[in-house]
């Protein structure tokens, strides 16, 4: 095959239509054989061949042939053995494809008139040359499948009844239009084909090739499929990690793909955050790839909700670690009250040492710990929770802590220490003297010096009376109020 067009213009092409036109394989049968010129005198060689994609999309042409026969071939018994190649479609490499645009023409044109003609080309070059009085011309796939067909004057297998009808000395035979876009094609050679003067130009240089970049698949792969890397051989081969020199043709047992798709370390605790190549310290497997902590867990252990002054700065959460090792606070959040869908995370590089008291305000965690009934819970990123017992209304400056076990209010706030007691006063020292031991289970409260119970959970509590409910907030038994019940006047100087 004489090829027309040089490589770099080639390449142009082909770069051009990888931008903008990806070829898209359509049904072979819409490329049809739109003009076909005898030899005449004068013209005995302005012989050509003309094909069009009659179709709205690309076509491969690669390997596919234009055959001239003769037009007698009732000796034959098989009249289709009588053609022979006039020109093939065959790319100069076989890892390229050959494709027709949409609406564009191919030509092939005779050795003769690309030679005698200035400035005549084509993307085609022949040498056999075409009968004027009979003949045949027809178009065939890679696989030797006819596509189209033409027959003139008294050609004896023509598409269809009849034969096209010999044109005069300077015209050519040319298929119908019935449309800008659109030629005629009943597969009737008589009815399709009509006598037109030699056009002054005619259009070429409108195929291209695309390389078959991965050969070995099946299908045409103008790039290299995703997940696939090309071996030393030419070979297109799965690659499992593209990011890793070689081709990874099945998945290391040591690494997994990330988000991004790459091949990365195998991620010991999947609910930690960045890639845990090793289990971290403090950490035990759990299920599913998860890593649980192998710590006991840190304790909420006193709060200040109202502050003397403005609460802004001033409220604060202690957390306490009973572990004898460091802990990075990064895998801990806090949620405040009932709300459990919001999280407060710590600041960033957050840690609390080994038996450590340490307090974070609400200037360090833009939290808000309202001044009438709340609570605060920690949570570990492994689920394990330790919250503290609801407060209710506490004064200016008091705060709610965990002392020796038990959940009280104390006038002496001491964030990032040890929880101490309240404090007496002189007059409640006084007091204190004339006052009995409280029970079992029992505390003074600091503002009224009375004994109040220790509040446990419900269920070790002794059955209200009846008559008597528990109340939610002091978990005390408490009379249902009736409107039978007589409130009796207070006496004079009593309210």
């Amino acid at each position: 095959m004489r090829k027309l067009y040089t490589w770099s213009l080639l390449a142009g092409i082909v770069f051009i239509l990888s931008l903008f036109n990806t070829p898209v394989y359509a049904s072979s049968d819409s490329v049809v054989i739109s003009q076909v010129r005898m030899g005449y005198s004068p013209y005995n060689s302005d012989e050509l061949v003309e094909i069009y994609n009659n179709s709205n999309s690309d076509i491969e042409v690669t390997n596919w042939c234009l055959r001239y026969a003769k037009g007698d071939l009732s000796n034959l018994a098989n009249p289709m053995d009588g053609f022979s190649n006039l020109i093939c479609f065959i790319p100069e490499n076989v890892s390229y494809h050959i494709f027709l645009p949409a609406h564009e023409m191919a030509l092939a044109v005779s050795n003769e008139l690309f030679e005698s003609v200035p400035n005549f080309g084509g993307d085609l070059v022949f040498r056999t040359p075409l009968a004027n009085s009979s003949g045949h011309v027809d178009l065939v796939d890679s696989g030797g499948v006819e596509i189209d067909r033409l027959g003139w004057g008294t050609a004896s297998v023509p598409e269809g009844l009849a034969q096209a009808k010999v044109p005069d000395s300077g015209m050519a035979l040319q298929r119908k239009s019935i449309s800008p876009n659109t030629l005629q094609d009943t597969d009737e050679n008589n009815n399709d084909f009509e006598s037109v003067p030699f056009r002054s130009i005619y259009d070429y240089g409108f195929i291209y090739e695309v390389q078959d970049v991965c050969s070995n698949l099946a299908g045409l792969q103008s790039i290299i499929p995703l997940g696939y890397a090309v071996d030393t051989h030419g070979d297109c081969q799965v690659d499992w990690c593209s990011n890793i020199i070689g081709i990874q043709q099945i998945m290391p047992d040591d690494m997994e793909l990330d988000d991004s798709g790459d091949c990365v370390a195998h991620d010991e605790c999947s609910n930690l955050l960045d890639i845990q190549t090793d289990i971290p310290s403090g950490f035990i497997r759990g299920d599913n790839d998860s890593c649980a902590f192998n710590l006991l867990p840190l304790q909420v252990t006193e709060l200040l909700p109202n502050a003397v002054g403005s609460d802004d700065g001033n409220e604060f959460i202690e957390i306490y670690n009973p572990n004898d090792s460091d802990i990075n606070l990064l895998y801990f959040f806090l949620y405040i009250g009932s709300d459990y869908t919001h999280f407060y995370s710590f600041p960033v590089g957050s840690h609390i040492g080994a038996g450590q008291y340490l307090a974070f305000s609400n200037d360090d965690i833009k939290f808000t710990l309202v001044n009438t009934t709340s609570s605060v819970r920690l949570r570990a990123i492994d689920g394990v929770l330790s919250d503290t017992l609801a407060y209710d209304s506490p004064k200016d400056g008091i705060a709610w802590a965990l002392i020796d076990g038990v959940w009280q209010y104390t006038n002496q706030p001491t964030p990032g220490g040890i929880n101490l007691k309240s404090l007496l006063s002189e007059d409640d020292a006084v007091v204190e003297k004339n006052l009995e031991s409280c029970g079992p289970n029992q505390y003074r409260n600091p503002d009224t010096n009375r004994c109040r119970l220790i509040a446990t959970s419900s269920s070790e509590l002794t059955p209200c009376k009846d008559g008597q409910y528990r109340s939610e907030e002091t978990n005390r038994c408490r009379s249902i109020a009736s409107d039978v019940n007589i409130l009796v006047p207070c006496a004079e100087g009593e309210e």
